[in-house]
């Protein structure tokens, strides 16, 4: 293969992650830029002058420099992966991810609460409130409501802004505008309890965003404390933090480990020995 295609391919990888990364600023992408990077300036060190020679004369250091880079590569595809791996049922250990995960999108059923399909939308409005109006919490509920992998929109520096900013504009790449202007209401302005669906409406095909609005509304703190012990979860993984905290992560828990049947048996149970 000629040398000058061999340099366009090695050129257009770098591009090609360089893209992703201004288009995705996350973690994962800026692991694997500058590993690329690296990778090619070595490589082009290396073929300039005579390779044997300059790995000798490095000697140690040439080995830490080519496993830093397998390292960082290995981070880069566990995070591009995290999203596949996630969606598979986890069968050991019991300490929940403190951050959403991405879940399938739910089918639209009955229990889904009507929404208009005129909902007004305006990206600025929607920076403008959830920059003044939400806290922390309210933010990762927001991630959680739109399914969205807290990978793919969490900034390299924190920044809290930045990350409105990628959230708004994950939600408007995957066609989900109206649904983030409801899911932003619906945090400012919970759902009251005689609005939800009823408790035999729900199912394990009831929307993520409708589990958590219900366990909110109509559980408190002891009563979900106990319903975890029920399911042999541990209060204390489900991570620091309030009531919203606490029921977001018990639902992460079970839709990664495809138990979410088992919390909606546990719900209907009173209703049963009633009957």
């Amino acid at each position: 293969m000629p040398m000058s295609l061999i340099l366009i391919i090695k050129l257009l990888v770098v591009v090609i992650f360089l893209v992703m990364f201004l288009r995705r600023p996350t973690l994962t992408w800026g692991v694997g830029l500058l590993c690329v990077t690296t990778a090619v300036l070595l490589d082009t060190f290396l073929g300039t002058f005579n390779t044997l020679e300059m790995i000798a004369e490095l000697g140690f250091f040439f080995y830490i420099i080519a496993g830093v880079l397998v390292g960082g590569m290995a981070v880069w595809a566990w995070g591009v992966l995290k999203p596949v791996r996630q969606s598979e049922m986890v069968t050991s250990g019991s300490v929940v991810s403190k951050t959403p995960v991405f879940m399938p999108t739910q089918p639209a059923s009955e229990t889904a609460v009507p929404v208009q399909s005129d909902t007004a939308y305006d990206r600025q409005m929607l920076y403008e409130e959830i920059q003044s109006r939400f806290g922390v919490e309210d933010v990762f509920d927001l991630i959680f409501d739109l399914g969205i992998n807290e990978n793919d929109v969490m900034p390299l520096n924190n920044d809290p802004n930045q990350l409105i900013i990628n959230i708004i504009g994950m939600a408007e790449n995957n066609g989900q505008t109206g649904d983030l202007a409801l899911a932003v209401e619906r945090i400012l302005t919970p759902i009251p309890a005689n609005a939800l669906p009823r408790l035999e409406k729900i199912d394990t095909n009831s929307p993520p965003t409708i589990l958590r609005h219900y366990l909110i509304a109509n559980y408190d703190v002891a009563q979900l404390q106990i319903m975890a012990v029920t399911l042999g979860i541990d209060w204390d993984d489900l991570g620091a933090g309030g009531k919203k905290t606490k029921v977001r992560n018990l639902l992460l828990y079970l839709y990664r480990r495809n138990r979410i049947d088992e919390l909606v048996k546990l719900m209907k149970a009173p209703l049963a020995e009633e009957e």
